[in-house]
């Protein structure tokens, strides 16, 4: 199992509410580049390792598509088995040339970023491609099994691809009954044998899934896709290493996990995780030692994790799951899938999950915990692990499904802003910020990775279009983030307001481009789902002195499925004070919801709102 690290967004722009748009359409198939036709077999073995022959044809209809194919990389673990079974081009008029030996090169692949493995990497360079060149390769995959695995499951997945899809076929066979789950697999006929060993799937038509210029946080949340498997029992997936789990947790404590515990012994069970959170953050570092490629889901003990003094997910779960069950703490294992988007459980095999992480039970609540992040924040479960299912060992060896929840939209920052014009639009400005749960755990991250120097630039460049002389005043951040931290933060924006020929005007940003976002999504034809991250509350209130507004501020309500917003303002003698707050209340918006009426109507109702803050200033 190898492990995802902690997603490390900047500090959000303008304070949380600044996104980004993109103009999107399906790309029409004309401009596909290349043209694929795919042909697979897989054989499950008895003793659950796998057997696949694949033949890939290409042909090259664009000439990005010659980038493209320009090296073909297999990676494959040390115990495995590959092989290029035929390798050939065949140039428009031509006849097919088979690829000279030279042209296939094995090496040691490239270790991954935070760990070292023994991957064998085969690479294909094909000669001479251009437009109208064809390619064809045949590889067999042996797949050893990996300890104490004794199921078999395998995903298909067709997603988007700049390859247009001409031909599919797959055929999987096993020494016992096939089990299969499928979704939005309309497009392919799905023929089992009578006594369920074969199974066959075949595309019915060409097809081309493609989009261009999506925004960078939309993702097609479903796609066509198959698996396979030996058994619909969770049990019998993950059963065997449940018991594994459990051996190694019934070990000793070596020495330095056994003081840790011991430091923490007197304090109430938070404070207790929260030491122990810090202890692993202190003396271990995420890194995955694959070299024993062989490992799979086992990890290893804990003298060997304390001696290496780094792990990989799976290292550091049980390790933490053993410090906190010495600690009276009720603590197990957990596989869940980590990443932003998370397909549903179709067949709880050891293809679904990608991470190791803890469930806890601290003063009567249920904490998800990731010892492999570089922040914690007491009783928050990180947003790549929420709403999903998660895969549970008990101190039996019984594996249960348990949904981790979606959080609560508790508010993340508190700002008040007091902005004092002059004569030329310049504003003086004094910010104080309160930060609390994903926002603070960023900012405590930022801190960590580029030092704080440049996180005070990163909080200053967001509190106007040009500032100077800013000065941030704030206590250092660390691993274990409190309930709230407040910035303070005084500086001179230069282009406090616009000129225009009359006077100045006043816009703000964080009240318009969320919506105009939204409505260029609809406008310009997007498709994707958009990611928006935790729920979440932010809270504002701006003082502006030193000019005259036009307009006095009416105030709002507007209450959705997915935002909530008040406003409400108050004239002052040389000014005016606003307040708002915005609630999102969903992970997700989906395609469907961002086109529907009602959407459309709150997005109308949310831009005539934020409207009313805009002022032609007299100075």
């Amino acid at each position: 199992m190898h492990c995802f690290s902690f997603y490390r967004p900047l500090i959000c722009a303008s304070l949380g509410l600044v996104s980004h748009h993109a103009y999107a359409a399906p790309q029409p198939m004309a401009e596909a580049a290349l043209a694929n036709e795919s042909e697979l077999h897989c054989h499950f073995n008895r003793d659950a390792s796998t057997d696949c022959t694949t033949t890939y044809r290409y042909t090259i209809l664009k000439p990005s598509g010659r980038e493209i194919l320009s090296q073909i990389d297999f990676n494959y673990a040390e115990g495995d088995g590959f092989e290029v079974l035929h390798a050939e081009s065949t140039q428009p008029g031509g006849k097919p040339q088979p690829l000279d030996e030279a042209q296939i090169d094995t090496r040691t692949a490239p270790n991954p970023d935070q760990g070292f493995s023994r991957l064998k990497q085969t690479s294909l360079a094909f000669p001479n491609l251009r437009v109208g060149t064809q390619i064809r390769y045949t590889v067999r995959e042996h797949h050893a099994a990996k300890p104490l695995m004794t199921e078999f499951h395998y995903a298909l997945q067709f997603g988007t691809s700049t390859a247009r899809r001409d031909r599919l076929k797959a055929r999987f066979t096993a020494e016992r009954p096939i089990e299969w789950r499928a979704e939005l697999m309309d497009g392919f006929t799905i023929t089992p044998s009578v006594n369920r060993k074969t199974l066959d799937i075949e595309l019915k038509a060409p097809t081309y899934l493609n989009y261009i210029n999506e925004s960078s946080h939309a993702y097609l949340r479903l796609i066509p896709r198959i698996e396979v498997g030996s058994s619909l029992d969770v049990q019998k997936h993950f059963g065997g290493f449940a018991q594994r789990y459990n051996q190694i947790l019934a070990a000793k404590l070596p020495a330095g996990s056994a003081a840790a515990v011991a430091t923490v012994k007197d304090l109430a069970p938070a404070q207790q995780v929260a030491g122990l959170m810090q202890h692993i953050n202190d003396h271990y570092r995420y890194l995955g030692d694959w070299r024993a490629t062989d490992r799979g889901y086992v990890p290893f003990n804990l003298a060997e994790i304390e001696q290496h003094g780094y792990g990989d997910c799976k290292d550091l779960a049980i390790l933490l799951t053993a410090m906190l069950k010495a600690s009276g703490i009720k603590a197990e294992t957990a596989w869940v899938s980590r990443g932003d988007v998370v397909d549903s459980l179709l067949i709880p095999g050891t293809g679904a999950p990608n991470h190791a992480i803890v469930r806890a039970e601290v003063a009567g609540q249920v904490w998800w915990l990731d010892p492999t992040n570089p922040v914690f924040a007491p009783g928050q479960a990180m947003p790549d692990i929420q709403d999903r299912w998660v895969l549970v060992n008990d101190t039996q060896g019984q594996v249960r499904e348990e949904h981790i929840p979606l959080a609560r939209p508790e508010t993340s920052i508190r700002l008040d802003k007091q902005v004092h014009y002059d004569k030329q639009g310049n504003g003086a400005t004094r910010a104080s910020v309160t930060f609390s749960r994903l926002t603070l755990m960023q900012l405590s991250v930022a801190d960590r990775e580029q030092g704080a120097t440049a996180t005070d630039q990163n909080i200053c460049d967001n509190f106007g279009r040009e500032i100077s002389d800013c000065q941030v005043t704030r206590l250092p951040t660390g691993f274990v983030v409190p309930d709230t931290y407040t910035v303070n933060a005084s500086m001179t924006d230069l282009r406090a307001l616009e000129k225009l020929d009359n006077g100045y005007v006043y816009t703000d940003q964080s009240l318009k481009e969320k919506w105009d976002d939204l409505f260029n999504y609809r406008r310009n034809g997007q498709q994707g789902d958009l990611y928006l991250g935790n729920p979440d509350t932010v809270d504002y209130t701006f003082t502006l002195t030193g000019g005259k507004m036009d307009k006095p501020v009416q105030g709002c309500k507007i209450s959705s499925p997915w935002y909530d917003l008040e406003l409400d303002g108050e004239p002052l003698k040389d000014g005016l004070r606003y307040h708002y707050r915005l609630t999102q209340k969903v992970r997700w918006l989906s395609h469907d919801e961002i086109v529907s009426a009602p959407f459309e109507k709150m997005i109308n109702d949310a831009r005539a709102c934020g409207e009313q803050v805009h002022q032609t200033v007299k100075l």
